[in-house]
């Protein structure tokens, strides 16, 4: 019995224009989306990747960011472990008490050349930190342990020609960067994330470092002398880092050189027994990777711009957008963890250009609901006009 009551009412104009109302606010609720973020596994989900350091300046950007707390952003949990030297490390990476690491140039080349470690960069000139090279007039300097080893050594000069190339390398153990190159790649992205820290703050830097020389050297080192030698020990320009892994013309790179020399060298003093070719434990394809990484974050970065502004035209609300965009840029410049940054701009791209798609409909909607009430006011007109001749027709 309540049929035809709701029949007459959706029949009626206004029934009409209430359901276009209807579809369009709820086409708009439904259409807009949040601004898109990756999704982050709680710090203690992240994989763990366990890092092997010494007693050297070279660890320094690892303390800095675990200190500040942005292994996070690279998508792992980092677990330092302090040995005593590199033959410590090399021992025990047989053991696979450790994965990646930092480690001194002669236990580097020993290790690639017997198969237990890959090199997989590099973080500065061990050169600033062993006195074994002829000083400028000629005399020989007072040797350590490094300069009993390598007084014999003849070293290949950097690139830019200033001083002997005697690389700090940064290790992978072989198995490691054969199976799990993604995380390789992330923890690589945090050493050059903590060079940026130690040139951001040097005095910062110096006191983090005078603090690990205290706690496992036991040994009490100036500030003034530490933010000395940080300057001279880095690479601190991203290019000077990958420079030395470039083949140019079909020669050798520096570090291939390098490492050549080296395991001749190694051998000369009855240190190796067994030799590779550098290609063998020298991964220049990470290197590549990485700074293709950076390119692909920048790339993503301008395309999302594009989505952001486009939607903006079309009449969405972006400011959450802009947002969200400003903080990946700045992510990506201070180079905190472009995998992750990637994943954020992606999400919102793909937010963005649902947003713009999500006000075209709206659009179209309020196109629509106007010809049906321009068709309903004109149908209202023609109803009143020919009411109004009837009766004129009646009442004459």
């Amino acid at each position: 019995m309540n049929c035809p009551t709701i029949e007459r009412k959706l029949r009626s104009p206004s029934a009409y224009k209430s359901a276009i109302l209807s579809s369009a606010i709820l086409g708009l609720f439904l259409g807009f989306p949040s601004p898109g973020r990756a999704a982050v596994a709680p710090v203690g989900q992240l994989p763990a990747v366990v890092v092997s350091v010494t007693p050297s300046i070279y660890a320094l950007p690892i303390l800095l960011v675990e200190k500040a707390g942005e292994w996070k952003d690279f998508g792992i949990q980092a677990r330092i472990k302090v040995y005593a030297h590199g033959e410590e490390q090399l021992d025990r990476s047989a053991a696979n008490e450790w994965e990646v690491g930092i480690m001194d140039p002669l236990c580097a080349v020993r290790g690639g050349n017997e198969g237990n470690v890959a090199i997989v960069g590099i973080g500065g000139n061990f050169a600033s930190q062993v006195t074994f090279f002829p000083s400028q007039r000629g005399a020989s300097p007072q040797p350590g342990k490094w300069g009993e080893w390598l007084k014999d050594y003849v070293a290949r000069m950097e690139s830019k020609g200033t001083k002997p190339f005697l690389p700090a390398c940064l290790v992978a153990t072989s198995s490691y960067a054969d199976t799990r190159k993604t995380l390789v790649i992330r923890w690589l992205e945090g050493y050059s994330r903590g060079i940026q820290i130690i040139k951001k703050n040097p005095e910062e830097a110096a006191s983090q470092l005078q603090k690990f020389y205290r706690e496992t050297l036991k040994r009490e080192v100036q500030p003034e002398f530490l933010r000395q030698e940080i300057r001279d020990a880095f690479f601190f320009d991203e290019k000077d880092r990958e420079e030395p892994f470039r083949r140019k013309g079909g020669r050798p790179s520096l570090i291939d050189e390098f490492t050549s020399s080296m395991t001749q060298y190694l051998k000369g003093v009855k240190a190796l027994n067994t030799q590779v070719e550098p290609s063998d434990y020298v991964l220049s394809m990470l290197c590549d990777q990485l700074s293709a990484l950076r390119g692909e974050a920048v790339a993503q970065l301008e395309k999302t711009k594009g989505s952001i502004e486009a939607a903006a035209q079309a009449g969405s609300p972006v400011d959450d957008f802009r947002k969200t965009w400003e903080e990946s840029k700045t992510q990506i410049q201070e180079g905190r963890g472009c995998l992750a940054v990637i994943g954020v701009l992606s999400n919102l791209q793909r937010s963005a250009d649902q947003a713009r798609m999500a006000s075209a409909r709206l659009s179209d909607f309020r196109r629509i609901e106007m010809a049906v009430g321009g068709m309903l006011g004109l149908y209202y007109a023609g109803y009143f006009f020919h009411r109004r001749k009837k009766a004129k027709a009646r009442s004459s």
